[in-house]
């Protein structure tokens, strides 16, 4: 799993985009299944501002088939619609579904 952190010290939307963006291309290089985006928890500090167009990006990266699918950390639960028909959670490791991370959102290549 290849991690990334998108919500550093004085990090603008944009280049969280661009960030993003690079990061996907990066883990894809690296034949990695799964990319674990660290955009914190969109509650303080302008995070959310962030989250929210990381999780709109990504919308449109899963819409035109460029990522198979992605998840919030929070989300990584059985009983839970949006875990259920994750595709590609095969690809996920038992750290992840452990630690149910709000602020992380994986991503499956």
């Amino acid at each position: 799993m290849y991690k990334v952190d998108l919500h550093q010290r004085n990090e603008t939307v944009a280049s969280a985009l661009y960030n993003l963006k690079e990061s996907i291309r990066i883990a894809r290089s690296s034949k990695d299944h799964v990319l674990c985006l660290v955009v914190g928890y969109g509650s303080t500090g302008g995070t959310h501002k962030i989250k929210t167009a990381v999780l709109e990006q990504l919308r449109e990266y899963k819409s035109k088939n460029q990522i198979r699918d992605f998840i919030i950390g929070s989300e990584i639960d059985i009983f839970n619609a949006n875990y259920q028909k994750l595709k590609g959670k095969e690809f996920l490791d038992e750290d992840c579904k452990r630690r149910k991370n709000p602020g992380e959102i994986l991503v499956i290549l």
